[in-house]
């Protein structure tokens, strides 16, 4: 963590940071806070953490035991070019207060390795868009339209994953359904949920940006108007540039989506001032 979000954490907890003169004595004290905010708040549901198999992919999931109940949300993760399911798995903790109001229950897919030597969802020329960036608007934009290798063979993919997702939580409905991820995986989470024959609850994009632009706009106006979506970016992200996530707010709020976008002074990461939001977003579905 930061020094920023040290502070942050520690202020949370009640505690002073007058006395910390080095970013150790920050880590130090961010450890009694936490401790101290562990104790503050009330105990979650009991969970069960167990590796499963969908669609080929492994994946980490999070079931509520409290009850036998089918959940009230699932929220199915897809992480990052190059990443781990595991990077997200902090996830159901810091949702602490929206899953002692609802039942959730958790997904984590890990993508395998592909042509590039890298976890990736679909083939991503990592070359190719640094270029385009490089270059400035214009290339970027036509190569949002482009439909990269292996993209169909993946949506053929996700949504058997879907499916047996649904049956693993008893028939779980489109409606009690949230996709998301981070960097690639956000765009492959609003991918997939345009390729869905109905609306999820909703879908979260942190870091990402547009991709098939044309197919996401004919996808929107004609089965999706009215999806709510979550966009968060970083000002200063020098993988995805920043402008990227306001293409994608736009294309998607011309199709009729209803999009919550938040922005954060970080680079390519979740950004701490998005937490909050992200939250209320997941609490509200």
């Amino acid at each position: 963590m930061g020094i920023k979000a040290l502070r942050q954490l520690i202020t949370e907890s009640g505690l002073s940071t007058d006395d910390c003169l080095e970013k150790s004595d920050l880590r130090q004290r961010a450890r009694e806070a936490r401790d101290r905010l562990a104790e503050l708040k009330p105990s979650p549901a009991r969970k069960s953490v167990e590796a499963k198999r969908f669609s080929g992919y492994e994946c980490s999931v999070v079931t509520p035991m409290a009850e036998e109940e089918q959940p009230d949300l699932v929220i199915l993760v897809f992480h990052g070019f190059g990443a781990t399911s595991s990077d997200f798995e902090t996830f159901p903790k810091m949702a602490h207060d929206l899953c002692t109001a609802k039942k959730v229950g958790w997904v984590f897919p890990q993508a395998s390795q592909g042509q590039s030597g890298a976890t990736e969802w679909w083939f991503l020329d990592q070359m190719k868009w640094f270029m385009a960036a490089q270059q400035g608007g214009a290339a970027l934009a036509g190569l949002i339209r482009e439909e990269p290798p292996g993209l169909s063979e993946c949506r053929i993919r996700l949504k058997q994953l879907v499916s047996e997702v649904s049956a693993f939580f008893g028939g779980l409905p489109l409606n009690k359904l949230v996709l998301g991820g981070f960097s690639q995986g956000a765009m492959t989470a609003m991918d997939l949920a345009l390729q869905l024959e109905a609306n999820v609850a909703g879908v979260f994009m942190l870091s990402g940006a547009p991709m098939v632009v044309d197919q996401w706009a004919l996808k929107i106006s004609e089965n999706h108007k009215g999806v709510k979506v979550f966009i968060s970016h970083g000002m200063n992200d020098p993988v995805l540039p920043f402008a990227a996530s306001g293409w994608c707010k736009d294309l998607l709020e011309n199709g009729g989506a209803d999009v919550q976008y938040v922005t954060h002074s970080g680079g390519h990461e979740v950004g701490t001032s998005t937490v909050t939001p992200l939250l209320r977003f997941w609490s509200n579905l």
